[in-house]
């Protein structure tokens, strides 16, 4: 029973502290390429067990409280990740590229108080 006890307080580590420990490191200062892979190898480690635990942590049926430190840990997975990787992507960008939404109405399409008489 020990064993078991350590176990869970191991996946429950991994999902709490993954997220944010890989968040963490993303604000190291990285000038050059090899401090760049230095800083990128434990933040990808990191966000890999993060998030194969804490998927399997909203998979399998735990009571509440194990799903949301799950979410939590799902949620600092993905910012760490795009805080290191993606940091001009922006889905309001994306989605003005392919002509979904965004845009400011300048009056004249009858879009407006300017156009509506």
């Amino acid at each position: 029973m020990y064993s078991l006890a350590v176990l869970v307080a191991i996946i429950f580590l991994i999902a709490v502290f993954a997220g944010p420990i890989s968040f963490a490191l993303t604000f190291i200062p990285g000038d050059g390429t090899k401090r760049k892979m230095i800083r990128r190898v434990p933040i990808l480690v990191l966000t890999f067990m993060g998030l194969v635990v804490c998927t399997q942590l909203i998979i399998v049926s735990v009571p509440l409280l194990g799903k949301i430190v799950a979410l939590f840990g799902l949620a600092t997975t993905y910012l760490a990740l795009r805080r290191e990787f993606f940091r001009d992507f922006t889905i309001r960008n994306a989605l003005r590229r392919r002509g979904i939404g965004g845009g400011s109405s300048r009056g004249n399409d009858g879009h407006g108080p300017a156009g509506q008489h």
